[in-house]
């Protein structure tokens, strides 16, 4: 029985949680620093005019509400991690299952919190850290956000009632 792969355990959801998080917050850091850097070259031409600075501030806004949305996008995973664990016809042994290699997932996503911490912390994204606050607080707590697409995965696995589905 191979549990990484098995739908029965849902290894692989959890782990789909943490890294899109990890991987959409620090994409969009970079795409801000990238674009920070795209606007002070553009700045210095003569190309700079009413118009396109509204494009500059409606783009700015634009990339400033990222920061929100990886908060809707972490609570959108965790719901679904719940749902998929609701609808999936596992046994509850596979609780234990998931209790046990709870530890592997925690070790894993400290893993990912370590490389957003030393990825964002060049001195090249000084200049958008403080646009990213939310961000910084989910991506350098991926554990706590495992921790809680564990518990809520596995209450709902355990919470269904048996319905026939395990014979």
């Amino acid at each position: 029985m191979n549990i990484l792969n098995s739908k029965k355990g849902q290894a692989e959801n959890y782990f789909t949680v943490v890294t899109y998080l990890f991987a959409f917050g620090f994409i969009s850091m970079l795409a801000l620093v990238l674009y920070n850097s795209f606007i002070d070259i553009f700045s210095s031409l003569s190309y700079w005019d009413a118009d396109t600075i509204y494009a500059h501030g409606s783009f700015l806004f634009t990339l400033h509400l990222f920061d929100y949305i990886i908060v809707l996008v972490m609570v959108v995973l965790i719901i679904g991690i719940g749902i998929t664990s609701y609808k999936l016809a596992a046994p509850p042994v596979f609780f234990v299952i998931t209790f046990i290699m709870a530890a592997f997932y925690g070790l894993v996503s400290y893993y990912f919190n370590f490389m957003f911490q030393q990825m964002v912390g060049n001195t090249i994204f000084d200049s958008v850290i403080a646009y990213f606050p939310r961000t910084i607080l989910i991506c350098t707590n991926l554990h706590w956000v495992m921790l809680a697409s564990i518990i809520i995965g596995s209450i709902t696995l355990y919470a269904k009632k048996d319905q026939g589905q395990y014979t």
